[in-house]
């Protein structure tokens, strides 16, 4: 039965089939041969679509392509550069600050690695930087996406794991900060040893004319600041925050970018089209779940592990290498997908706290995002760099960013108040 499982799932899967259609083609084989029948596909297919939680995360999508469309990304990324170029490392900095910002709006590590990149990697190439730092530190910082809220990976994990999704939002910003500071004190100690990797002739504008272009990112800080606050003090859901966002994504892309009727239309069509790619997802793993929990897959993995002569810590590192190894060749959603129906009771057995397995898991997705063969976000960055680029220069580049994120894995292990202190402290 079991061996029925996964070799039929992983048989469609490298056959190329979509990945939401391999989900559910599997759950109705296991149904079928082990379980009662399919007539449970009906009842399972609308649970995975009448799930209100759900509804958070066209919203999130739809605001982040507004800010895409309105042109307001440019705009920031030339604000915060006159501050950047005081560091060491100068502005590739801006890489891991704008990236940092746009997490905070985008909630898509893909959309933020193109958001960035498509804007930094020209110009940082014209100005003559590192070229693999450029494009690693595009593509890992892209990855924030995910770990800064909001965070489709965090919505996708709160509705699986029945956890808080406004919690999760608030266990992944402390985290979220401190990588990204992280990346950033990385690139200052090579700016340091390294000083080549920045052209000498670049220099910093006068303190005065820096605190006067770095004011211009309000709005976007206004953005973040109006979805995001009214979920942490509980004025309203993460549903409605969605909502807030995305309305005031379209004034704040009209009043400071260029976003129009045209505009308005195309991001409806991508937000549109990116949001059923996910649900068509999300169908075919709860046929999937559904399968295997009425077969007792959950069950019997939990008492397998249980029986496992090891401490509950080797366990989750063994967890953390397969999700690795999963990371270079699924994508986080799918993988997450696919995983949590047996790795969530697996946890909660094991006595770890949900929401910070949460944390954990988006940074082991973060991960995967850039580790080949299938690694989403070195394509995206390849796509923006050109065909000549190298996806070799690409995974050298982010190779160092990926080993500190790896870094923070084993920090949240050894500490897990790091991302739990803040939503306890505010009441999530």
């Amino acid at each position: 039965m079991f061996t029925a499982l996964f070799g039929s799932l992983f048989a469609l899967l490298f056959s190329g089939v979509w990945i939401g259609a391999a989900l559910g083609i599997t759950g109705i084989i296991i149904m079928h041969f082990w379980g009662p029948g399919i007539g449970l596909l009906g009842s399972a297919t609308w649970d995975a679509i009448n799930i209100y939680s759900l509804t958070t995360l066209p919203g999130f999508i739809f605001m982040g392509e507004v800010i895409e469309e309105s042109g307001i990304s440019a705009r920031i990324y030339d604000a915060v550069t006159p501050l950047m170029a005081r560091l060491p490392g100068k502005l590739l900095h801006s890489n891991i600050l704008v990236s940092a910002m746009f997490a905070a709006v985008v909630g898509s590590s893909s959309a933020n690695a193109a958001i960035v990149g498509s804007v930094a990697i020209p110009e940082l190439r014209r100005r003559k930087y590192d070229e693999r730092l450029v494009l690693g530190s595009v593509c890992v910082a892209g990855t924030l996406g995910l770990l800064i809220p909001p965070s489709g990976a965090f919505i996708i994990y709160g509705v699986m794991a029945d956890t808080s999704i406004a919690a999760l939002f608030a266990a992944g910003t402390v985290p979220g900060i401190l990588l990204a500071l992280a990346f950033m004190t990385y690139i200052a100690i090579v700016g340091i040893r390294r000083p080549s990797i920045a052209p000498a002739e670049e220099k910093a504008l006068p303190f005065k004319e820096t605190l006067i272009s770095v004011s211009r990112v309000w709005p976007l800080v206004l953005l973040m600041v109006s979805c995001i606050l009214p979920i942490y003090a509980g004025w309203c859901t993460p549903v409605e925050g969605a909502g807030i966002g995305s309305l005031f994504s379209i004034i704040i892309g009209s009043i400071f970018g260029k976003y129009n009727w045209r505009a308005l239309k195309t991001s409806l069509v991508k937000a549109t089209e990116t949001s059923a790619m996910i649900f068509f997802l999300v169908v075919g793993a709860m046929i999937l779940a559904v399968s295997v929990s009425v077969i007792g897959a959950p069950r019997a993995l939990v008492m397998w592990v249980g029986s496992l002569p090891l401490p509950p810590i080797a366990i989750l590192f063994i967890i953390y290498l397969m999700y690795i190894i999963m990371g270079c060749f699924l994508d986080g959603i799918s993988m997450m997908l696919v995983t949590l129906p047996f790795i969530i009771p697996t946890i909660s057995a094991l006595g770890f706290d949900m929401l910070w397995f949460g944390v954990e898991l988006v940074l082991v997705i973060e991960i995967g995002l850039a580790t080949p063969p299938v690694a989403l976000n070195l394509y995206v960055v390849q796509g923006i760099a050109g065909p000549k680029t190298s996806l070799t220069d690409i995974f050298l580049g982010s190779l160092p960013f990926l080993w500190i994120t790896l870094g923070m894995m084993f920090l949240l292990t050894a500490f897990p108040q790091i991302a739990t202190f803040f939503p306890h402290a505010i009441g999530l």
